[in-house]
Parts: structure tokens; sequence; C-alpha cells
């Protein structure tokens, strides 16, 4: 199909006229062939209509903080210091939105954090901290814990009544290397008892009224280990003095308020003197000498009252191999008793409760004669002022 004539001829003057009009470069340059005819001036002469571009810039080299300020105008020439540094300076400018979101987003938080936040932190007061969950710690029994209601609203209490044996001279103590006091064994609490029960100076009171007398209890306890052994294992006291003080058994209480101090760590018992009239409830109240939670009330809720023997050396007849003191099976008279249980627990937190660690040859020369340094069986250990 044919274009008509005058649409081509329109077409064919639209084209010539949009054609670009380029100088001939011919005509402009000057001729530069070799020629043997006198040589001519020519005028450098350059059209008016010709221009050519400027000269380039002068090179530098690479660096990203010129990039970035012909990215987004952010870095300065003056800062030498940052640009020394190699560190931009943070913009807020157009060309970085994501930085300005940010500096929004920052100052935001901190107009919240002025608005919420006290204006002086330094006068915050720290609340309670919150103790973390743990697996729970059994709770130490009090001595109010040891102490009931019978019938008819009569309080009682259980109590446990521990007889030590006599304490040696000093120089057996020496010589056998024994403790100096007499302790709490707390640690091996139940070993002991299991040996006083066997030797019969262990005693247990269930629902006992708190208002029963102290010298009943001692009373109690010195006749049943005569009716054990013979009176003459709890010889009277000869001196005149009152009937509470008269007994073969002495009470025992704490040292500095029941303090564990030294290497072992130990509670320290002494002897004590009590009123006549002091009754089960004033010693439950004394929480100087008696009645400290930590060593005076066992998991069973039961109060531990302890006394000792006055007389040394207790003189009973019993076999070594039935109370665990020994190997010896044979049932016989023996004065070695305060030697080998205070041999075997010591400080309580040096005891040995193994019977074959004591020296049954040594220790039996007691039970064969009497200690040279411990005199008559009868003979009591009272300080004297001469």
């Amino acid at each position: 199909m044919s274009i008509s004539q005058p649409i081509q001829s329109s077409l064919t003057s639209f084209a010539a006229a949009q054609a670009p009009q380029f100088p001939s470069l011919l005509q402009s340059q000057p001729n530069h062939s070799p020629s043997f005819s006198p040589a001519q001036p020519q005028p450098n002469a350059i059209p008016n209509h010709t221009a050519f571009p400027p000269p380039p810039a002068q090179c530098r080299p690479y660096s990203s903080l010129q990039m970035l300020a012909s990215l987004g105008g952010g870095y300065s020439p003056s800062s030498s210091s940052t640009a020394a540094s190699g560190h931009p300076r943070v913009t807020t400018s157009a060309g970085f939105p994501s930085m300005t979101t940010i500096s929004r987003s920052n100052q935001m938080r901190l107009e919240h954090a002025s608005a919420s936040l006290p204006h002086n932190p330094r006068k915050k007061t720290r609340g309670k901290a919150i103790k973390p969950p743990s697996i729970g710690q059994p709770l130490q029994p009090t001595v109010r814990n040891c102490i009931s209601q019978a019938e008819g609203g009569v309080e009682v209490v259980n109590v446990d009544f521990l007889v030590y044996p006599p304490m040696p001279p000093t120089s057996t103590q020496n010589h056998f290397r024994l403790p100096r006091h007499v302790y709490v064994y707390s640690r091996n609490t139940e070993s002991l008892k299991l040996i006083l029960t066997k030797l019969g100076l262990f005693f247990e009171f269930n629902h006992l009224p708190i208002i029963t007398p102290i010298r009943d209890i001692i009373s109690y306890a010195v006749a049943k280990i005569r009716e054990r052994y013979t009176s003459e294992a709890l010889p009277d006291i000869s001196i005149p003095l009152a009937g509470h003080e008269r007994f073969p058994l002495q009470l025992l209480g704490f040292t500095n308020r029941g303090r564990a101090n030294g290497v072992h760590a130990a509670p320290r018992l002494t002897t004590v003197s009590f009123p006549a009239t002091m009754t089960l409830q004033d010693v439950l109240l004394n929480t100087r000498d008696f009645a400290i939670d930590r060593w005076s009330v066992t998991h069973q809720n039961r109060f531990q009252l302890n006394s000792i023997i006055r007389t040394y050396p207790f003189e009973a007849k019993f076999s070594l191999s039935d109370v665990y003191l020994g190997q010896d099976m044979n049932i016989r008279t023996h004065r070695c008793l305060s030697k080998r249980i205070y041999k075997m627990f010591a400080h309580d937190s040096d005891a040995n409760l193994q019977s074959s660690a004591l020296d049954d040859a040594e220790l039996e020369d007691s039970c064969d004669e009497m200690d040279s340094d411990g005199g008559d069986s009868d003979e009591v250990y009272i300080d004297t002022f001469c």
C-alpha cells in the first residue's frame, strides 16, 4: 500500500527540519598536508558557533566522606577532626531518611522518659528485694513448739533429760587428749543419746506440766540410776548444803549465750546453780542459760535439758560391747566410762565414733586399779579457797 504524494512530501519536510546541523570539519580544520609552496600565515580562527567543554576538575583520592557529602551534604569540610578520624558526623538531612527516623525515635524516647521518670533519680529509694524461688528449707523449731495444752488447759512440754559422765581430772585430760569442756554434741546427738540410753543415763518425759520443779526431775533421774546400778555409783554429798544442792547431778547451762565459738564451732556447757523453787517454766523462759532454740529444741519438738554427774570416776558394771564403747563383751565393773565417751565424741566436729579407735589396753588400766590422780570414788571436786 503506497502513501499518497501529499503525506509523503510532508514527512520528508519534517525530517529535514529535525535533523541536526553539524559544521563541516573540513572547512574549519586547517590543511596539514605538506606543501612545497612558500609558507603562508594561516589565521587560527574558530567559528563563533563552536564551543569546547570546560577542562575536567582535578582528580582527588577516593574518600567515603566525599561520597557521603555528595549524596546528602552532611559532611562539612571545616570539621577537620572528624574527617581525620574517619567517622562521619550523624546527619539528619534529607539524604538520610533512616537516620532522621532514628533521631526522631530517640527524641520521643527522651521526652517520654522525662515525663514518666522522677526528676531526681538519685533520691529514688530501692524497693524490697524479691527472694527468688528455691527449695524450702525446714524451719528451725522454737521453744514455743515444745509447749502444748493438755486437758483442762494445762500447758505441758516434752523433755529429754541427758546425764553426762563426770569430767576427768586435768592430768587425765592431757594424757588422753580429752576435751577440757563439756560440749553440745549437735552433730552426733543421736549417737550420744543411743549410748546414754544403753547406760541408763537418758530420760524422756512426755507431757510434763511446765510447773514441774527442776529438783523433781533431777531427783527422779538419780533414783533411776541408783536403781540400775548401786547407790555407790551416785554417792550423796556429805557437805551440809541445801537439799537441791546436794544432788549427785548438777544442772548444765550454756556459756556465752550458746554462741558456737572456737575452732570446733560447738557451744559449751557449764554447771549452773538454781534456786529450789525453779520450775520447768522458768527454764523455758531463760534464754541465756537454757532456752536457746538452735541447741535446746530437737526436730521432734522436744526440749533438751542437760546435766552431769558430780563425782569422778563413775563406777558401774556393764559390758563395753553392749554400750558401743569397746570390744569387750564381759560384764564387769568399769571406771573408764568418762574417758571413753569424751575420747569418742571429743569436740563434736572431730568425733570418732568407731569403737575400734579406742585403745582398750590403756583405757582398761584404770578399771584394774584406781587412777593415781583420781583418788577415791567418793571424792568431790569442789573449788577450795586454800
